[in-house]
């Protein structure tokens, strides 16, 4: 449900590589971290500054918000 929600059912007819690389991505970031919630993408923003994970979470819900 989470990836239909933020990314939709298919990727757009442009920018088609662009949605592919931001969904790899997400997925990437979810296996990682080992988010598993249902509905929001990325799971909790973490809870304290750690360097990658957080610089990470922070640019893919940037990059969310375009799609």
């Amino acid at each position: 449900m989470w990836f239909v929600t933020v990314l939709g059912p298919v990727p757009p007819a442009h920018k088609t590589q662009e949605w592919m690389d931001l969904a790899t991505q997400v997925l990437a970031y979810r296996v990682t971290y080992g988010i598993t919630d249902q509905v929001v993408a990325l799971g909790a923003a973490p809870d304290e500054y750690v360097p990658r994970r957080t610089e990470w979470h922070r640019e893919l819900t940037k990059d969310l918000r375009r799609w």
